[in-house]
């Protein structure tokens, strides 16, 4: 008897490396029109990404008007326009396991990336190297920022034609200096009880270590306010570029080392904190299914949070600072993709909610942004389609503060405010901890414009 999936929790299973079919073209693409015949039946995702449409356009214009006469040179089209969010699989999908069907098209197109992972060419590759990428900018972050800065035009021509990334777009900026380094020095100076306390390893993401210092600044805040111990643990990137790349066993290899290093602090009592929400999504969901069969790799899984989360938690258990100076202005919030995709519910929301007088807005949708992917010159004008409805929502009142849990997604929906003229919105648009840090002190906020 066949049964809804929807009602069940999915149950998503892991990606089998060693596996001969893995690598097999043929297999891969059986597969491939198995799952999409049942997309095709369904069409419940039309409108989720810029994928389905594509898939279903391809069919739609067919001889058949079935998928037996696609041509599956075409699905490589499909499977580009993925940008790995992940809400086909958490949100929208009843087909998933347990259901006998079993669709999970995000696993789906990893395994096809993988397999033409050597597609990739050297300056994408190069572009999804964080780490590398953060080191320079950390040298010559003056010069960098100047460079990428979206009124430079003449340099951010000379960039598109080298690079194929898209004219008259925010890029992140560089810290000045290592923000891991400043973790480790404060750490250092705690006066907070280690044994007495709740004790976190901060993975701070090459994000928050090479990008935004200003995240980490208010992380540790917020974590003295609360007399929360903790210490630097970022050791490489999440990878999650790679991912995006099929680059599966690099990956891989990146979990396996990341919690080799991290399981004795684990053992210790130490929980893994993440600001970044891609981040967390890694270590939590992506890892365990490219490593299976690795007990660390599941126990570093079990024991990672993001930030939010953790703050919540904290609230739960009656552990929580609640001394703030309410925000007297409403926020609106977006809650990114790989924050929803975690399944924890709109933490970030209620802890917002503590902090003002006014009743505050959920934005969840999608900003369209994907990581590299949005700010490539083939895919912008789609990123800011798919996000033009998120970006409605979130540029819907002026004078509202505005927060995201994706700092790349807040970047992109303030270019698409900038292209469509929504509303006049000068400040940062703030991770939901910079808030809470300020409300901690201030009661305000910092008017930071990234224009």
């Amino acid at each position: 008897m066949i049964q809804e999936g929807g009602l069940r929790a999915p149950e998503r299973k892991p990606l089998n490396l060693d596996s001969k079919n893995f690598w097999d073209e043929k297999d891969l693409d059986k597969e491939l029109r198995r799952q999409f015949d049942v997309c095709h039946s369904c069409r419940r995702c039309f409108n989720l990404c810029d994928s389905f449409p594509k898939l279903f356009d391809l069919i739609d214009e067919s001889e058949t008007m079935e998928l037996d006469s696609v041509d599956s040179k075409n699905f490589d089209g499909v499977v580009d326009a993925c940008t790995l969010c992940d809400m086909c699989f958490m949100v929208s999908c009843p087909y998933v396991p347990p259901h006998e069907f079993a669709i999970d098209i995000p696993s789906l197109f990893i395994r096809h990336k993988a397999q033409n992972k050597n597609k990739v060419g050297i300056i994408e590759s190069q572009i999804s190297k964080t780490d590398l990428n953060g080191k320079i900018g950390l040298n010559f972050s003056r010069f960098l920022n100047w460079i990428t800065d979206k009124n430079n035009k003449f340099f951010i021509i000379i960039l598109k034609k080298i690079a194929s990334i898209e004219i008259n777009i925010r890029l992140p900026k560089y810290n000045s200096k290592n923000f891991f380094n400043v973790i480790k020095k404060k750490s250092l100076s705690l006066n907070t009880n280690r044994e007495n306390s709740n004790k976190v390893i901060i993975f701070s993401t090459c994000y928050v270590g090479y990008n935004d210092s200003e995240i980490g600044k208010a992380l540790i805040k917020v974590l003295d306010k609360n007399n929360v111990f903790y210490e630097e643990g970022y050791t490489e990137c999440c990878k999650m570029p790679q991912l995006e790349q099929g680059k599966v066993k690099e990956v891989k290899n990146a979990a396996e080392k990341t919690a080799k290093k991290l399981l004795s602090k684990i053992a210790e009592g130490y929980k893994i904190v993440a600001p970044i929400a891609s981040c967390a999504l890694m270590l939590k969901s992506h890892w365990p299914l490219l490593c299976p069969d690795n007990e660390e790799v599941l126990e570093l899984s079990k024991n990672t949070m993001d930030i939010d989360e953790f703050l919540f938690d904290l609230h739960n258990n009656g552990k929580l600072n609640l001394d703030f100076k309410s925000i007297n202005k409403e926020i609106t919030l977006h809650t990114a993709c790989h924050s929803r995709a975690q399944n924890i519910g709109s933490k970030s929301y209620s802890l917002l909610n503590l902090i003002t007088n006014e009743k505050n807005v959920n934005v969840e949708k999608c900003s369209g942004h994907g990581g590299t992917w949005g700010i490539k010159s083939k895919w912008n004008k789609t990123a800011k389609k798919i996000g033009l409805p998120a970006a409605r929502q979130v540029f819907k009142k002026e004078g509202n503060i505005v927060a995201s849990t994706c700092p790349l997604a807040a970047l992109h929906l303030k270019d698409i405010n900038d292209d469509k003229k929504l509303i006049s919105h000068e400040d940062k648009i703030y991770h939901p901890v910079e808030l809470i840090a300020n409300a901690y002190t201030e009661g305000e906020y910092d008017e930071k414009s990234t224009s």
